[in-house]
């Protein structure tokens, strides 16, 4: 049976943090009766996350399914490509990534379905715009990255979005299939990717405030700010070679 909701998550090296995501995940959606499927994709993994997850899945959570991305030759978190394998294989008739640390509160994926049913085709969490909530902040070097990153994204990217890099999206199955079958990026930029095509197809897009709190033992660090400009230039790159190119 089809599922209403398909839940990606990306996960790299998260034994210490997805039971826990899982077992939040898993209480709010039998409460609110939404049938669901989770696919967790281990992207590069060096520790028990896959093992952890396949052990979850046998004992407390038939609906989730498991895919492990080898190395194949790219060192670190490859959130990109972990997040386009799992929604390649979504079924359901909303599809949302998020983080494995939880670090954006679940309850808001209520009101980004509510979103998609009246018109929207993607929406974006995001914490810098009007009732946005930051329960725990980033340090301040994190956030001043962040801003200024921020600004150089509108100004040679996507205009009119604050926050791209939040990990909390949802997205209409048709949307889902037109972005994700079309994206080559496998690292941090690959938000700015997904919109990036989205713009492209002209779909409508959401940037809604959430209630976000940053977690400990994050896999981000100051490196991640140089790889997504160099990402950025990249998916420009893309753009002048029609490689997203909108072919209806």
């Amino acid at each position: 049976m089809k599922p209403i909701l398909s839940i990606i998550i990306p996960a790299y090296n998260e034994e210490e943090r997805i039971g826990k995501t899982l077992e939040v995940i898993l209480i709010f959606l039998r409460k609110n009766k939404i049938s669901f499927e989770i696919i967790i994709v281990a992207n590069n993994c060096t520790d028990n996350t896959f093992d952890l997850v396949s052990n979850i899945k046998n004992k407390l959570i038939p609906e989730i399914k498991v895919i492990e991305i080898p190395n194949g030759g790219i060192v670190g978190n490859t959130k990109g490509q972990a997040v386009s394998v799992g929604m390649k294989q979504a079924i359901g008739v909303y599809h949302i990534f998020m983080d494995a640390d939880n670090a954006t509160s679940f309850h808001h994926v209520l009101s980004f379905m509510d979103y998609i049913d009246h018109g929207y085709d993607v929406v974006i969490g995001s914490r810098y715009i009007s009732g946005s909530n930051i329960i725990k902040k980033q340090p301040l070097f994190r956030i001043i990255l962040s801003r200024l990153g921020n600004i150089l994204i509108r100004i040679l990217l996507i205009p009119g979005i604050y926050d791209t890099q939040c990990g909390f999206k949802m997205f209409s199955s048709k949307a889902s299939k037109d972005i994700f079958s079309r994206t080559v990026v496998h690292g941090w930029g690959s938000d700015l990717e997904m919109l990036t095509i989205a713009k492209i197809f002209g779909y409508k897009t959401k940037e809604a405030p959430v209630d976000w709190e940053t977690q400990d033992k994050s896999h981000l660090n100051s490196n991640a700010f140089i790889y997504t400009l160099k990402e950025l230039f990249f998916i420009k790159k893309n753009i002048r070679s029609n490689l997203y190119k909108n072919e209806k």
